[in-house]
């Protein structure tokens, strides 16, 4: 008895859904598949990363702004929603401008596809541990953090944008260095 669609669960994906982004032409995504387009995503990508991890600076924003208490609430809220939702469409979008090839499990991929898939995580993972460098530096050289504070910075948004970063970091990569996909 053959299965229909096999579920990977540690990647998260299913055969026809990899399938399917794998040799759909369809002309609703073709304007993702360009390389300057795709590039454009990777920059909006790490533009909404900075924007959800400047989250944890909305008490230090609020004070400098000189915002009331009401007004506050209002756009905070919807500025975070806003950039979460972006930040998740960002990131289906730039699943299906690689063709879903960062995510898929070596069987249901060609030779030259894992090969290209495992230097993007590779680099993917060289720019995480700069990344996390970076972060440690600011850490100890910028406004004080911490997690879960119902006053004063919360540190979670930070987390947050850093664990999509590294979910998409190695569609990033591939979306950045591939000329054709």
């Amino acid at each position: 008895m053959s299965k229909k669609n096999k579920i990977y669960w540690f990647e998260g994906v299913t055969e026809k859904g990899v399938k399917s982004l794998l040799t759909d032409e369809n002309s609703k995504f073709r304007w993702l598949r360009p390389q300057r387009n795709r590039r454009i995503l990777v920059g909006l990508m790490v533009v909404g990363f900075i924007a959800l991890a400047m989250g944890s600076y909305w008490p230090t924003f609020k004070t400098n702004l000189n915002l009331s208490n009401g007004s506050s609430v209002v756009i905070y809220s919807v500025t975070a929603i806003f950039v979460i939702f972006a930040v998740l469409v960002g990131y289906l979008f730039l699943r299906v401008s690689v063709r879903g090839i960062g995510d898929a499990p070596d069987e249901l991929l060609d030779e030259r596809q894992i090969r290209v898939r495992d230097t993007s995580f590779r680099y993917a993972y060289y720019a995480m541990g700069y990344l996390i460098a970076v972060l440690l530096i600011l850490m100890l050289s910028g406004p004080e953090l911490k997690l879960f504070q119902p006053e004063g910075n919360d540190g979670s948004y930070v987390i947050i944008a850093v664990l999509f970063a590294f979910s998409s970091m190695p569609s990033m990569v591939l979306a950045w260095r591939e000329r054709d996909i």
